[in-house]
């Protein structure tokens, strides 16, 4: 920590003219064998840092400090400082940096040795416990260094604007014994004679000890604890870090999911993603007319292509002359519901057209969009309104994206043949098969009409919805157990 040097001053008052004290010579680096040198490198106990050197080097001119004679610590001080140590009275006039030294006698001695620098241009204070001990004082928590009574311990060091060190009692009183060595002109001090035979001084320039202190701190290794602490940190960080961005992944890719259903580009239950079902409010949107079909008259093929459910339906109704024998059934043709299997009676059944042209029972159609399916049960079209959206789960967001890279995409080849004509739906040809009921978009207001008892029984009506349905395993994270369900909602994997 420190390194003394013994330096050659040139006297002040040399000629009877007052000037300013020039160092002559470093005697300590150009001949140790005639000064003092020392250096220590251990057992240093540090009390304070405050205002120490940014670059870890604190030099000046030891001293001890002066007490005042009528302080009773004065009298207990004179037994561990020597009469002929270097006091501020024995120093060169020009201000050099300070370095006081004085043993720790007790906390009202300490205080008065404090209170005398205030004055001096100290960059640091060097103490040591009075006695040959040379192991390492007692830390900087212990209470020996407690001046006052104060619950925070060492609260007086905030108080003075300069480092504070503690050296071992030993290394304290040598330091000691050599400052009160060095404290007067060539005539007195150590090697004087050696030093004026090879320099050559004045006999009224005289020698001072200067201290340089290099401060630096041991690399102490931490404690097992300490480590296992920051290696938890860095878990922790790392784990948060990788948490929060996968929630700002998925996040953003639940609000692209839920933009593109919104618009009509993906259908999540057609995908087979999630089963879906149509808000209330909107399958009343949905328009109800009486059925009325006028069967045409032009003369059926025998190879005619429609099934046979359809001629079968055809011969039953033609038998009552309804279609007369020979005529071609229209595509559009729909007789029965493709629910519950009951034929539309015309004129007298009502009906519920969706979007896609295709007619039901409203009871049976109802009943299937709102509880079974948002899917048409003929040509599988959404009937989802555009511009609704249902809530964005995670998982939903990966078995569309898996779907997404499992399905091929499938391109027409071209052809020069002309396109086909578009089959006419019911939608497009209602107006011209249809009377329509009186203008309300709910059943509630359509005029009270008695339809005829459904030939299906109910709970067999639901069972083939749930057969026209198409089979979703749209199985959330539920059936995994508890610890997988946390580590999901903690980490979301894409």
């Amino acid at each position: 920590m420190s390194l003394e040097h013994v330096l050659l001053f040139s006297n002040p008052w040399l000629g009877g003219i007052r000037g300013s004290s020039t160092i002559l010579r470093n005697i300590t680096s150009l001949s140790s064998a005639i000064a003092y040198s020392d250096r220590i490198t251990e057992n240093i106990t540090t009390l304070s840092t405050n205002y120490a050197a940014s670059d870890g080097i604190i030099q000046g001119l030891l001293y001890t400090p002066d007490i005042d004679p009528d302080d009773p610590c004065s009298a207990r001080a004179s037994q561990y400082i020597p009469n002929n140590a270097t006091k501020q009275e024995n120093l060169p006039p020009t201000s050099y940096n300070l370095i006081a030294l004085a043993p720790w006698i007790d906390p009202d001695c300490t205080y008065s040795l404090l209170t005398s620098t205030r004055a001096d241009q100290l960059r640091a204070f060097i103490f040591y416990l009075p006695g040959n001990d040379t192991s390492q004082p007692p830390g900087a928590d212990d209470a020996v260094w407690k001046l006052d009574n104060s619950s925070t311990g060492n609260s007086w060091i905030a108080k003075y604007r300069y480092p504070i060190y503690v050296v071992p009692s030993a290394t304290g009183s040598r330091m000691m014994h050599e400052l009160s060595l060095y404290s007067g002109n060539l005539t007195q001090v150590p090697y004087g004679a050696n030093i004026t035979e090879l320099y050559h001084p004045d006999s009224a320039d005289y020698v001072r000890i200067w201290t340089e202190l290099r401060v630096s701190f041991d690399n102490t290794p931490l404690p097992i604890w300490a480590y296992v602490l920051i290696i938890c940190g860095v878990v922790l960080l790392i784990l948060g870090s990788t948490s929060l961005m996968m929630h700002w992944i998925q996040n953003r890719r639940r609000a692209s999911l839920r933009r593109r259903v919104k618009s009509g580009e993906v259908d999540l239950e057609a995908l087979g993603v999630k089963r879906l079902t149509v808000p209330p409010e909107h399958i009343l949107n949905f328009p109800l007319f009486t059925y009325n079909y006028d069967p045409p008259t032009s003369p059926m093929s025998p190879t005619s292509p429609y099934p046979e459910d359809v001629k079968a339906a055809y011969t039953a109704t033609s038998s009552h002359g309804a279609f007369p024998r020979g005529s071609i059934l229209p595509t559009d043709y729909q007789p029965k519901c493709h629910i519950c299997l009951d034929d539309f009676e015309s004129k007298v059944t009502i009906i519920r057209e969706l979007t896609c042209g295709h007619i039901f029972h409203p009871e049976c159609i109802d009943e299937f969009l709102g509880e079974i399916s948002s899917l048409c049960p003929i040509c599988k079209k959404s009937m989802l309104p555009r511009g609704y959206a249902p809530k964005i789960t995670n998982g939903m967001v990966r078995r569309e994206r898996a779907t997404r890279r499992l399905r091929p995409r499938i391109v027409a080849p071209a052809t020069s043949e002309e396109p086909r004509q578009r089959v006419d739906s019911w939608g497009s040809t209602v107006k011209r098969h249809l009377r329509s009921a009186p203008s309300s978009p709910t059943l509630s207001k359509h005029p009270v009409i008695e339809l005829p008892e459904r030939a299906k029984d109910p709970e067999t009506a639901r069972q083939r919805m749930r057969e026209l349905a198409d089979p979703i395993d749209d199985r959330s994270d539920d059936g995994n157990p508890p610890w997988k369900r946390a580590v999901a909602k903690v980490f979301p994997w894409p």
